[in-house]
């Protein structure tokens, strides 16, 4: 889908989607959270639990990061820092594979933090990132 046709995702609180300064923009964080307000690499299994694919997630992340960069003139090529909010370490070899098809080793900075909730229980990854304005 590209950024033109990508449906633009409304903030649950009144924050801005990117915030240029000092030759810098920053993009508040994001996460799976569809426009329906679903969350992309979510599913119940058949005994009814629910089941989370991390990676997919981040897949889907990245991908509304480089819309986002797009609709500002920017790419993901762009990015300087990452840093990635996981609700469960284990899902940290997945997410990582995901990450290395979008980067290469000259690439951005990386954390990776573990935390115990994101604002919904279905959302198991978020990203925050700084991106280099185009010189």
């Amino acid at each position: 889908m590209s950024a033109a046709s990508a449906p633009v995702v409304k903030p649950l609180a009144n924050y801005a989607e990117l915030r240029r300064a000092g030759g810098l923009m920053f993009l508040s964080g994001m996460s799976a959270r569809q426009a329906d307000g679903t969350i992309a690499g979510t599913a119940v299994s058949d005994d009814g639990r629910r089941v989370h694919d991390a990676a997919l997630q981040l897949r889907v992340i990245l991908q509304k990061v480089a819309d986002t960069l797009e609709r500002h003139a920017a790419r993901i090529d762009q990015l300087v820092d990452v840093t990635i909010f996981l609700t469960d370490m284990a899902d940290y070899r997945a997410v990582n594979d995901e990450y290395n098809s979008w980067f290469s080793t000259d690439g951005p900075a990386r954390t990776t933090v573990g935390v115990s909730a994101l604002p919904h229980p279905d959302m198991v990854v978020e990203l925050k990132v700084v991106a280099a304005e185009a010189r």
